[in-house]
Parts: C-alpha cells; sequence; structure tokens
C-alpha cells in the first residue's frame, strides 16, 4: 500500500541507516502512555497532521513507501476506537489532527527499502541522495529496532519531567 511519512532534514540519515522504527503513538495524554508505532498517512499533503510546530520542521519531507499490507498495519480511527479514550482522540484530532482520516500506524519496522522516494516539500523536488542529504554533526541518531522501547521510556521519562516542571508554578502560585 502506498503510504507517506513525514519528517526533519535531522531525521533523514537515521531514517536511511535503520528504517522507520519508532513514533509516538499516545494511547492517553492524561496518564502519558502510549504505543510505539510509526505513523502514516495516505494523503501526500502534510497539512492537518499535527505536524506544523514542532522544535525541527517534520514538514520539511515527504517519504513515499510501499507498506506491507499485514496485521501491523492498522487504519488510526479504527483502532482508535478499541485502544484510545475517546478524550485523547478528540484531542488529538483538535490539535491540528484534521486529516485523521487518513492516518495509518505501522506497528513494526519499515525498512529503507520500502522508500520509494523522498520530497522536499517545499521545492516538490525529488531526492536522490537523502541519506547523506543533513551532516552527521546535524542528524538526530536514529533508532534501531530493537532500541525502540529504549527510545520510549526516555520519551515518557522527559514528557513528565515538562508536566511536572509546567505544574511547579502553579502550585507555588497557591501559597
Amino acid at each position: 500500500m502506498r503510504l507517506y511519512h513525514f519528517t526533519s532534514l535531522a531525521h533523514l540519515r537515521g531514517i536511511h541507516e535503520h528504517g522507520l522504527t519508532v513514533g509516538d503513538v499516545v494511547t492517553s495524554i492524561e496518564r502519558v502512555e502510549g504505543r510505539v508505532g510509526v505513523w502514516l498517512t495516505s494523503s501526500s499533503s502534510f497539512l492537518g497532521h499535527g505536524l506544523e510546530g514542532a522544535a525541527m520542521d517534520k514538514t520539511a519531507f515527504r517519504l513515499e513507501l510501499d507498506v506491507p499490507e499485514d496485521d501491523r498495519l492498522v487504519y488510526w480511527n479504527s483502532w482508535a476506537e478499541e485502544n484510545i479514550s475517546a478524550d485523547t482522540r478528540r484531542r488529538l484530532v483538535v490539535a491540528n489532527g484534521q486529516s485523521a482520516k487518513t492516518w495509518y500506524i505501522y506497528f513494526g519496522r519499515l525498512s529503507p527499502l520500502l522508500i520509494r522516494e523522498v520530497v522536499e516539500t517545499a521545492t516538490g523536488e525529488a531526492i536522490a541522495d537523502w541519506g547523506d542529504r543533513c551532516p552527521p554533526e546535524k542528524s538526530v541518531r536514529g533508532v534501531a529496532y530493537e532500541s525502540r522501547f529504549s527510545w520510549q521510556n526516555r520519551l515518557f521519562r522527559d514528557v513528565k519531567a515538562v508536566s511536572r516542571a509546567a505544574a511547579v508554578p502553579k502550585l507555588v502560585g497557591r501559597q
């Protein structure tokens, strides 16, 4: 199945080396819980996927993939009904997720060999040397598939730390 994944310049080298291995699939915003999976879309546009406003421009490059149609590929709307709270689903869509009807999640590794084309979204230009597009010193280290759960644990730890730090001023203001 032809699907797309959007990413930043800094992530290209790691994807070229390891493939698409990680992504935060939130199952509960309130409890900071989720699963590791790769976000995909049937839309060739980056609009409406909640990618805008991140620290890195995750709309900079569009990867076109031939994704295996097996039990690791799920249509987000169907999967979310059974695996995500209604409040979390609503909050994900409200946070610039108007294109939710095009979302898929792949619970596995997508090899770099499945990537058919990488396009720079600003120019529409296909990039042949996409794995070398970003210098190593400016690249984000890729995540090997075997390390995906360690990646997720660090992510959740960091999110919880930021949440606690944001809550401190509220508590101080009440004294």
